[in-house]
């Protein structure tokens, strides 16, 4: 080792931060080493160095530092020195996925959320993606984790979830598609697993059913998979057979039985000469879920006692969850779950409401920990701290579900239900009725919901009334808008009796992303400023749904548009179709379907979306976008709101770990 090493090393020790920033400057001499690319030079230099070494720790620690160093400060550097620190940013994201120094990872790990936040700020295009960098660290560090006391296998659900989404249909590109197999090849096998073939199987399987890729692209990434385990010819059609049936069975449930099962299902059979009759299921491998008349058994006792149900579902959970851990295929665990919490709140002794929805909530956790995608979890959540009597918490989850799901109307009178009846703040509750009337006419919940708000809480049965009439006059009335104007002639309260919640004024969730979420509806409807606004983002973590709320309120201009969901903001303000297209080259499909309808309507037209090819979620949202969309007519306003919330929705939407406890 040179002497310009020994100095570079040196000063490490003395000063990590100075000498790896100086590194990252290109000031720092290495002598021989200096005209390698920095990850390289570094693996050089640390090569045969020991990792409990005084060096290479000063190295781990260094890393650590400065990369919180670039979280908290990244999105305040000035213009003209912001693409340089990003560059530098993502300089020293490659050194810590080459080298893994163990504390920085395992910060990584333990942070998740808040690490995933940031790096979701610079997803730029294929070629610079900085969450994709952070997913591979993830991905390659799994032992280490597992290795400090981390659940060896906590992350399986997240390369499950990317798995799945990733390609034309759905929230990733399809180069995430590689790092969620490989975060699925390398999960920890811990004393139960000789390898995880079933789990990349799992994932193969998802990513077929949900983005229908083409029999070549299909062939080429399951040969891959056969090649990293080398196996008999026979060994496969059970373990294939066993992904694809799990596929199925989710594929069935989730579209009402009205598909049975996805093209390659039959193709990938018959690669491995699977045929019905003749495969043998692998012993000691848990290859079926509980059966149905188990968890059906433990929903009829749900009514009764509490005390005598709950060593029933704990046990229910527990088979689920060894079913899901060994297979991979997490559909029926997330389902019971969310079935077996909704009706713990919804029946039962209302004297036991609160250890009942302490019980549900954690079921919620459950769920999420395995799908944090699942609307029916979000549903239980919000339901199950409400019942609990945490109703800040609560909150916050309904203005994330809103954040998450924009285009679905229930998820706002939802919330406004819990704002009036639970939090007791029925002008929030009223504001965000009049907003969601705007973005949703033809929805008359919203209505009758609004006119009850306004008679009961605000003693106020002339404007309740004038509400119903309306929507009477335009045609969004229901049944139940005749009933409450019936209420209203006979001078009767338009509410049933509000039910008792025993609030506990201690929140424990932290969702920066929902507390945005909330401040861009009080901004936004009038009832905070500017001054606000800032006082928040100063308390806030670098989270990218926290920058985009910055930028859309304009008390923050982000040098770069680095995400689509920005670049897009500045577009539709821009209001010029040139400016719009020019997004179409760096978006993925389903932001090109965002991009098409922005066009058409600067243009003063109307289009329809193009026919999903897929059965994932993100193709069911952009069928419920469409179909909001269309009841807006000629209204652009709210349609251009509800397209700048859509694009948002994907900011800050990965597995957030929620506790109940």
């Amino acid at each position: 080792m040179n002497e310009a090493i020994d100095n570079w090393l040196g000063r490490l020790v003395a000063d990590g931060t100075v000498a790896l920033r100086d590194l990252l400057r290109g000031a720092a001499a290495l002598g021989g080493l200096s005209a390698a690319e920095l990850e390289d030079a570094m693996a050089a230099l640390f090569d045969l160095e020991p990792r409990d070494s005084l060096q290479f720790r000063a190295f781990d620690a260094a890393c650590a530092r400065l990369l919180e160093e670039f979280r908290t400060e990244m999105l305040e550097v000035e213009v003209k020195h912001f693409r340089i620190e990003l560059s530098r940013l993502n300089s020293l994201v490659s050194i810590i996925r080459r080298l893994l120094p163990p504390q920085t990872v395992l910060d990584l790990h333990h942070r998740y959320v808040l690490w995933n936040g940031f790096f979701e700020n610079f997803v730029i295009d294929r070629s610079f993606d900085l969450r994709r960098e952070f997913f591979r660290i993830l991905a390659l560090s799994q032992d280490i984790g597992a290795s400090k006391g981390l659940e060896a296998r906590r992350l399986m659900p997240l390369w499950l979830s990317i798995c799945a989404e990733s390609g034309t249909g759905g929230r990733y590109r399809q180069d995430y598609l590689r790092v969620a197999l490989f975060g699925l090849r390398k999960l920890p096998l811990a004393d139960q697993f000789s390898a995880n073939e079933d789990f990349v199987l799992h994932g193969l399987a998802r990513w077929a059913v949900s983005q229908h890729p083409g029999e070549s692209a299909f062939e080429r990434e399951w040969r891959i998979v056969e090649g990293d385990f080398p196996r008999s010819s026979q060994f496969w059609a059970d373990h294939v057979q066993l992904a694809v049936t799990a596929g199925e069975r989710e594929l069935a449930e989730r579209t009402g039985g009205s598909v049975a099962t996805f093209p390659l299902a039959a193709w990938w059979r018959q690669d491995v000469d699977l045929h019905p009759r003749d495969h043998v299921v692998p012993r000691g491998v848990a290859t079926e879920p509980p059966p149905r008349e188990q968890r059906e058994a433990v929903l009829a006792e749900v009514g009764g006692a509490y005390a005598r149900v709950t060593a029933q579902i704990d046990r229910l959970m527990q088979q689920h969850r060894r079913y899901a851990d060994t297979t991979g295929d997490v559909f029926y665990l997330v389902r019971t779950a969310c079935n077996v919490g909704m009706r713990l709140i919804k029946d039962g002794n209302i004297a036991e409401a609160k250890m009942r929805g302490a019980h549900a909530a954690k079921l919620a956790s459950l769920a999420f920990e395995y799908d944090a995608e699942n609307v029916f979890a979000w549903s239980l959540m919000r339901d199950a701290l409400t019942a609990a009597g945490r109703v800040a918490d609560a909150e916050l989850v309904g203005w994330e579900a809103i954040r998450r799901f924009p285009e679905n109307v229930q998820w706002r009178t939802q919330l406004a239900t819990l704002l009036a009846v639970d939090a007791d703040r029925a002008d929030e509750a009223a504001t965000l009725l009049r907003e969601t009337i705007e973005l949703f006419p033809a929805n008359a919940y919203s209505r009758n919901q609004l006119a009850v708000v306004l008679a009961d809480d605000f003693g106020d049965p002339v404007g309740a009334r004038e509400v119903l009439a309306t929507a009477v006059a335009d045609g969004f009335a229901n049944e139940a808008s005749h009933s409450l104007l019936a209420k209203l002639d006979a001078g009767r309260g338009l509410r049933a009796q509000k039910r008792p919640t025993a609030r506990v004024d201690n929140p424990l969730l932290i969702l920066p992303s929902a507390k945005a979420r909330r401040l861009l509806f009080r901004y936004e409807a009038g009832l905070v400023s500017d001054s606000d606004v800032r006082a928040f983002l100063a308390d806030q973590p670098a989270d990218a749904y926290v920058t985009y709320v910055a930028e859309r309120t304009g008390v923050r201009d982000t040098p770069v548009k680095t995400t689509f969901a920005l670049a897009f903001d500045e577009a539709l303000r821009m209001a010029e179709p040139s400016a719009l297209r020019a997004l179409v080259a760096r978006a993925r499909p389903i932001e090109k379907a965002l991009v098409e309808e922005a066009v058409a309507l600067a243009e003063g037209r109307v289009i329809p979306f193009a026919k999903p090819l897929t059965y994932g979620a993100q193709a069911d949202r952009l069928g419920h976008l469409e179909q909001s969309l269309d009841q807006l007519h000629g209204a652009q306003g709210p349609r251009i709101r509800l397209l700048r919330d859509f694009a948002a929705s994907a900011l800050s939407s990965n597995i957030v770990f929620l506790e109940a406890a």
